[in-house]
């Protein structure tokens, strides 16, 4: 699939960090990310919503471990905002949370990452430090 004048400006505005060496087109990473959720019945917004809740449980007690259920929590926040490569006027805080459930699995996110799948459905490209699988995700969040 070919990608349209504002996809190829958005993938060259886009940082290696968030396509890793994904070479498909933005709006077929997308929708295929999509389709998987839509499969198991999820949207992006249930997961961002899961998401930002363990953030902030572990906002209450920045950079410390903290419990949330059954989730150990851990955000550290860094100076600074990064801006939505989209090109909203959204800017997040530089702020990771880091997740482990109770058998020991671990996720990480940052709070652009929240705001990509709940407003693009873009939980970025194979290969990406901070690609989080839908499924995967959906599973760690107790959501499937």
């Amino acid at each position: 699939m070919k990608e349209n004048p504002i996809e190829l400006k958005l993938r060259q505005d886009m940082t290696e960090s968030l396509l890793g060496g994904d070479t498909r087109p933005l709006s077929e990473i997308i929708e295929s990310d999509l389709a998987e959720l839509s499969a198991a019945g999820l949207t992006q917004r249930q997961l961002a919503e899961a998401m930002r809740a363990l953030t902030e449980k572990g906002l209450a007690r920045q950079g410390i471990e903290t419990r949330a259920g059954d989730h150990t929590v851990l955000v550290e926040e860094y100076m600074g905002r990064i801006g939505c490569p989209f090109k909203h006027a959204v800017r997040e805080a530089k702020r990771n949370t880091t997740v482990t459930d109770g058998k020991g699995k671990t996720l990480r996110w940052s709070d652009l990452s929240i705001h990509l799948i709940e407003a693009h459905g873009f939980f970025q490209g194979l290969g990406s430090p901070y690609r989080l699988e839908p499924l995967e995700l959906a599973a760690f969040l107790g959501l499937i």
